[in-house]
């Protein structure tokens, strides 16, 4: 039974890969590109001059201070980069405790040739017809469960591209949980058509949708809660008022690459210094305030446990809290 004073956030971390080709996808990539050594060691596991700052730092974080995360992990790409790079990624997080999750970017159908997935890449999953949605979902889910993830029950959208035929598609292909509604990207990416936003989880075409939590940090502006888009205080205080709100869940976006900057060919990528103090900051505020948070998985959630929040308010940064990030991040393009 949960306990109803707490406040469930979901650490969730895109972990994809992205190939260093000018002009992808849109031009494909060249048949002679047989490695993707660097962009995997950049991507999964943010490789540095300074050492590794992707996945394994991030998981030994993770469990250093008690926590857990969702890694909604994108496995198209291993049709072309090889599925032995995918069941290495799968098998360094769930050996670590921490789940694995379906997310899916369709830049990578540029690269498949697979007759049971539409024949070109559209950014979008909205772009696609449901069919197509259905057909591509339970790709992503063969990959995953093929490379050694035994259940699946979340999925989210890349670039939270989705629209209502996509929660379809997944309820279809028995997923429980969808977490691409994003407020801050409605619009020409994310097409979940609501009446007002959500703030909390919904019930919608037949599976339950946790949004990415969002604040408002000046009059008409909305920033979600990604780890690069807020400063530690900003995090915070959301955190600390949905809290106090009484809400169910709280969502949190990072990726697996956002604690380095500067990736590229040819190049070691460098550290994030400024992206790696809010994790560790992130980490350290969860871990001491146990008696208010409790880091959630999609795998330990049961349905008929979350409740109806009516009308839930809108969280507010604080003015100087938000300043505060404008000069830190100001401060981090020049060291």
């Amino acid at each position: 039974m949960q306990n109803s004073s707490m406040l469930n956030v979901y650490l969730t971390v895109d972990t994809e890969l992205w190939p260093y080709s000018e002009g992808w996808p849109v031009t494909a990539l060249s048949p002679d590109k047989t490695t993707f050594d660097e962009e995997i060691a950049a991507c999964f596991y943010g490789k540095t001059s300074e050492g590794e700052f992707g996945l394994p730092f991030q998981i030994e974080q993770l469990n250093r201070y008690g926590l857990k995360a969702t890694y909604f992990l994108e496995p198209l790409f291993a049709d072309r980069a090889g599925s032995n790079h995918l069941a290495d990624v799968v098998d360094l997080i769930q050996r670590n405790h921490q789940e694995v999750q379906l997310h899916l970017h369709t830049e990578w159908l540029s690269e498949i040739h697979d007759p049971t997935l539409p024949a070109c890449f559209k950014q979008y999953m909205h772009q696609f017809t449901l069919d197509e949605q259905v057909a591509l979902i339970a790709k992503g889910m063969r990959s995953l469960q093929a490379a050694g993830v035994k259940k699946l029950h979340a999925f989210r959208a890349g670039s939270y591209g989705a629209n209502r035929d996509t929660l379809r598609a997944a309820a279809q292909n028995g997923l429980l949980f969808d977490s691409s509604y994003n407020p801050c990207y409605l619009g020409e990416d994310c097409k979940i058509d609501l009446d007002g936003q959500l703030l909390q989880p919904l019930r919608l075409e037949g599976i339950w949708e946790l949004p990415i939590t969002f604040f408002q940090d000046y009059p008409g502006h909305q920033r979600h809660a990604q780890l690069a888009a807020c400063s530690a205080k900003e995090m915070e205080t959301a955190l600390l008022d949905a809290w106090r709100q009484g809400w169910f869940s709280f969502v949190i976006v990072l990726h697996s690459f956002e604690l380095i900057k500067g990736r590229g060919a040819g190049r070691l990528s460098l550290s994030d210094r400024l992206n790696i103090k809010r994790f560790n900051h992130l980490c350290e505020f969860l871990s001491n305030h146990t008696d208010k948070f409790r880091t959630a998985l999609f795998s330990e959630l049961d349905p008929a446990t979350i409740p109806e929040i009516k009308l839930p308010k809108m969280l507010r940064s604080r003015p100087h809290h938000t300043i505060r990030r404008y000069t830190e991040q100001i401060y981090s393009r020049f060291f």
